[in-house]
Protein backbone atom coordinates (compact mmCIF):
# COMPACT_ATOMS: atom_id res chain seq x y z
CA UNK A 1 0.00 0.00 0.00
CA UNK A 2 1.15 3.50 -0.80
CA UNK A 3 -0.41 6.57 0.76
CA UNK A 4 0.52 9.42 -1.60
CA UNK A 5 -1.56 12.09 0.09
CA UNK A 6 -4.01 12.36 2.94
CA UNK A 7 -7.13 10.19 2.48
CA UNK A 8 -5.70 8.52 -0.65
CA UNK A 9 -4.37 4.95 -0.70
CA UNK A 10 -3.07 3.01 -3.71
CA UNK A 11 -2.21 -0.66 -4.18
CA UNK A 12 -0.69 -2.64 -7.02
CA UNK A 13 -2.42 -5.97 -7.69
CA UNK A 14 0.00 -8.75 -8.63
CA UNK A 15 -0.35 -12.44 -9.39
CA UNK A 16 0.94 -14.48 -6.43
CA UNK A 17 2.90 -17.15 -8.27
CA UNK A 18 5.01 -14.93 -10.53
CA UNK A 19 4.42 -11.35 -9.29
CA UNK A 20 3.02 -10.34 -12.69
CA UNK A 21 1.25 -6.96 -12.74
CA UNK A 22 -2.56 -7.33 -12.82
CA UNK A 23 -3.79 -3.82 -12.07
CA UNK A 24 -4.32 -1.03 -9.57
CA UNK A 25 -6.81 -0.34 -6.81
CA UNK A 26 -7.26 2.80 -4.74
CA UNK A 27 -9.25 4.57 -2.06
CA UNK A 28 -9.63 8.31 -2.56
CA UNK A 29 -12.07 11.16 -1.96
CA UNK A 30 -15.11 10.94 -4.25
CA UNK A 31 -15.69 13.48 -7.02
CA UNK A 32 -18.09 15.46 -4.86
CA UNK A 33 -15.83 15.18 -1.81
CA UNK A 34 -18.56 13.81 0.45
CA UNK A 35 -17.17 10.31 0.98
CA UNK A 36 -14.45 7.85 -0.01
CA UNK A 37 -14.47 5.96 -3.31
CA UNK A 38 -12.88 2.63 -4.19
CA UNK A 39 -11.55 2.46 -7.77
CA UNK A 40 -9.94 -0.41 -9.62
CA UNK A 41 -8.36 -0.97 -13.01
CA UNK A 42 -7.18 -4.37 -14.22
CA UNK A 43 -5.48 -5.24 -17.48
CA UNK A 44 -7.97 -6.96 -19.82
CA UNK A 45 -5.90 -10.17 -19.73
CA UNK A 46 -7.00 -10.61 -16.09
CA UNK A 47 -10.70 -9.83 -16.43
CA UNK A 48 -13.12 -12.57 -15.37
CA UNK A 49 -10.66 -14.43 -13.12
CA UNK A 50 -11.87 -13.16 -9.74
CA UNK A 51 -8.91 -10.86 -9.08
CA UNK A 52 -11.03 -7.70 -9.04
CA UNK A 53 -13.57 -9.27 -6.69
CA UNK A 54 -10.85 -10.35 -4.27
CA UNK A 55 -9.02 -7.02 -4.40
CA UNK A 56 -12.11 -4.82 -4.04
CA UNK A 57 -13.44 -6.95 -1.20
CA UNK A 58 -10.11 -6.67 0.62
CA UNK A 59 -10.01 -2.89 0.20
CA UNK A 60 -13.62 -2.54 1.38
CA UNK A 61 -12.67 -4.55 4.46
CA UNK A 62 -9.59 -2.34 5.00
CA UNK A 63 -11.69 0.83 4.65
CA UNK A 64 -14.18 -0.31 7.26
CA UNK A 65 -11.85 -2.00 9.76
CA UNK A 66 -8.60 -0.03 9.51
CA UNK A 67 -9.86 3.41 8.49
CA UNK A 68 -13.18 3.11 10.34
CA UNK A 69 -15.11 4.56 7.43
CA UNK A 70 -18.90 4.35 7.64
CA UNK A 71 -19.70 4.53 3.91
CA UNK A 72 -17.81 3.65 0.75
CA UNK A 73 -18.81 4.27 -2.86
CA UNK A 74 -17.72 3.05 -6.28
CA UNK A 75 -18.44 4.53 -9.69
CA UNK A 76 -18.64 2.70 -12.99
CA UNK A 77 -20.23 3.28 -16.37
CA UNK A 78 -23.85 2.14 -16.49
CA UNK A 79 -22.97 0.07 -19.58
CA UNK A 80 -20.16 -1.78 -17.75
CA UNK A 81 -22.34 -4.69 -16.65
CA UNK A 82 -19.41 -6.81 -15.44
CA UNK A 83 -18.23 -4.11 -13.06
CA UNK A 84 -21.77 -3.46 -11.87
CA UNK A 85 -22.29 -7.18 -11.14
CA UNK A 86 -18.99 -7.28 -9.24
CA UNK A 87 -20.01 -4.36 -7.02
CA UNK A 88 -23.44 -5.88 -6.39
CA UNK A 89 -21.86 -9.25 -5.57
CA UNK A 90 -19.84 -7.49 -2.86
CA UNK A 91 -22.99 -6.00 -1.33
CA UNK A 92 -22.90 -2.56 -2.88
CA UNK A 93 -26.25 -1.03 -3.85
CA UNK A 94 -27.00 1.37 -6.68
CA UNK A 95 -27.36 4.81 -5.06
CA UNK A 96 -27.76 7.06 -8.11
CA UNK A 97 -26.79 7.68 -11.71
CA UNK A 98 -24.93 10.74 -12.97
CA UNK A 99 -23.63 12.01 -16.29
CA UNK A 100 -19.84 12.29 -16.13
CA UNK A 101 -16.90 11.57 -18.43
CA UNK A 102 -19.23 11.67 -21.44
CA UNK A 103 -21.34 8.73 -20.28
CA UNK A 104 -23.94 7.76 -17.71
CA UNK A 105 -22.26 6.56 -14.51
CA UNK A 106 -23.67 4.32 -11.79
CA UNK A 107 -22.72 5.26 -8.24
CA UNK A 108 -22.77 2.31 -5.86
CA UNK A 109 -22.65 2.51 -2.09
CA UNK A 110 -22.06 0.23 0.86
CA UNK A 111 -22.27 0.91 4.60
CA UNK A 112 -19.94 -0.59 7.17
CA UNK A 113 -22.73 -2.31 9.09
CA UNK A 114 -23.90 -4.13 5.93
CA UNK A 115 -20.49 -5.42 4.77
CA UNK A 116 -19.84 -9.11 5.23
CA UNK A 117 -16.37 -10.17 4.14
CA UNK A 118 -16.57 -13.07 1.66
Amino acid sequence: MLQVKENTFNWVIRENSNNEFIGLISLHPSHDGTCTEVSYQLLPKWWGNGFATEAVNSVIHFAFTELNLLILIAETQVLNLSSRRLLEKLGMKLAKKVKRFGAEQAIYRIERNSHVRN
